[in-house]
């Protein structure tokens, strides 16, 4: 649902209502979060080093990396599995 269709479907009052909900009754999940533990516990038996979940979620306000970052993390990754063989 787009930020738009939210204005226009739902007034202030249901907005609060649910910021409530969320904060003080029942947490909505943050299934970013969620996913990031999944990812630790998967790659845990396969690393050496202990895998923070947070290193596994988007965060805002950090620039998407380029393709070189994304490939020198690809082979560090590599070179790790590689020193459990």
């Amino acid at each position: 649902m787009t930020v738009r269709e939210i204005e226009t479907r739902m007034d202030s009052r249901e907005l609060s209502e649910w910021i409530a909900m969320d904060r003080y009754y029942e947490p909505l999940g943050d299934t970013w979060l969620q996913t990031g533990y999944q990812i630790a516990a998967s790659l845990a038996p396969y690393s050496k080093r202990k895998l923070d979940p947070r290193d596994f979620v988007p965060t805002a306000g950090t620039a998407p990396m380029h393709q070189t970052q994304i490939d020198e993390q690809l082979k560090m990754l590599q070179a790790d599995l590689e020193g459990l063989e």
